[in-house]
């Protein structure tokens, strides 16, 4: 633990994936999903979503396909995006217990904390504008026009240039196999996260330890 706890603060930059790791939001993205999917009559299956779209990211388009359901997709995620924007306005999506001390000791050690999410940026800074306790969040990348998604480096790549570093001076921490995979190809070390929704699944992707965020912090401290 040692030797991991030196890895994590010999960093300059901690680049943190969004739903699932820093903010526990990953159910409010699953009831949206699941309210553009009944407004075409197909219901969606909690336990089988977690893998598809928050694992793997196969997402809308592997439930269409598995499904074998008429619909246009872009539609379905333009409908997703109004829901969850509704669901995050009312506040429903909550900062993980430990991430503000985590935050903080990080900070204090003169690392730089960013967001780098597949999320829009307007979802995340409204729900961190939200929470009672501001956050010692240096930078949020969301994800913008011309830019693909986890699993490709995208998000990581941008996170390197707007810090102006190399992706060896670069911690990611992601929840799922393809945040992990795009942390991979960009060229950073990672750590997976566990939680209670994604404790069920493996990965072959490179990850220096898996923790829960109780575990990071009491190696940080």
């Amino acid at each position: 633990m040692l030797n991991l706890k030196h890895k994590i603060l010999s960093k300059k930059a901690i680049l943190w994936d969004f739903d699932g790791c820093l903010c526990d939001s990953e159910r409010i993205h699953f009831l949206a999903y699941a309210k553009a999917f009944a407004h075409i009559g197909h219901t969606l299956n909690e336990y089988e979503y977690y893998e598809t779209f928050t694992h793997t990211g196969a997402g809308v388009a592997k439930e269409i396909e598995t499904y074998n359901i008429s619909c246009n997709l872009e539609e379905i995620r333009t409908d997703k995006a109004k829901h969850y924007w509704e669901l995050i306005s009312k506040g429903a999506a909550q900062i993980y217990t430990e991430i503000p001390e985590i935050l903080s000791i990080l900070k204090r050690n003169g690392h730089v904390n960013a967001i780098a999410s597949n999320s829009p940026a307007s979802e995340i800074n409204l729900i961190l504008s939200q929470q009672k306790e501001k956050l010692s969040i240096d930078h949020v990348i969301g994800i913008e026009p011309g830019m693909r998604k986890k699993p490709y480096p995208d998000l990581y790549l941008k996170a390197l240039e707007v810090l102006k570093i190399s992706p060896s001076e670069a911690l990611v921490i992601e929840d799922s196999e393809r945040g992990l995979l795009a942390a991979q190809a960009a060229g950073c070390d990672a750590l997976w996260i566990k939680t209670n929704l994604n404790e069920r699944f493996d990965t072959k992707a490179d990850h220096l330890s898996r923790l829960t965020h109780k575990q990071l912090l009491q190696i940080i401290k």
